[in-house]
């Protein structure tokens, strides 16, 4: 019974708060601490990606806005010039990146979905706000360009509350 326990312990990762002794006598290097699932499993650079957009959208600064966009912006389903069109009335846009970022993959691909809570006001001085989610894309197949394998934007969901 002990034996069982010894072994699900170890298996577990369960180790002694005591300081490990290499056969020196010097202590042992102990590993950095494991990263939090959120940190380690790449959820920050997807929404720092949305943070960024709403940035340059912010600060008028379209074209790379629309960029973020797959595919040279076709993604988003409008032309630069209608892309740049609906933000023609916007002041100021803030974005809120929501906790639950779900990071997962298919046939050769990488999918965020993002959960975003967005406030805009318009040069009217309108208030607006958006719910939902955007779904961000990039390639992890051997011989994937750098490009290919940066997050680009797929897809959006927002609804007017």
């Amino acid at each position: 019974m002990k034996a069982i326990l010894l072994m699900l312990l170890v298996s577990l990762g369960c180790t002694s708060n005591e300081p490990k002794v290499a056969a020196s006598g010097a202590p042992e290097k102990v590993a950095p601490p494991i990263q939090s699932p959120r940190e380690s499993d790449g959820a920050s650079e997807p929404a720092s990606l949305i943070r960024r957009y709403y940035e340059q959208i912010d600060s008028g600064d379209l074209r790379s806005a629309y960029a973020l966009w797959a595919r040279g912006g076709q993604a988003s389903g409008k032309s630069f010039d209608d892309f740049a069109a609906g933000f023609a009335e916007t002041s100021e846009a803030r974005v809120m990146v929501g906790d639950s970022i779900r990071i997962e993959g298919a046939a050769g691909s990488q999918y965020a979905m993002i959960p975003v809570s967005v406030d805009a006001s318009l040069k009217s001085g309108e208030s607006q706000h958006f719910e939902g989610t955007y779904t961000l894309r990039r390639s992890m197949v051997d011989g994937a360009t750098p490009e290919q394998r940066t997050w680009r934007i797929e897809s959006a969901e927002l609804r007017k509350r």
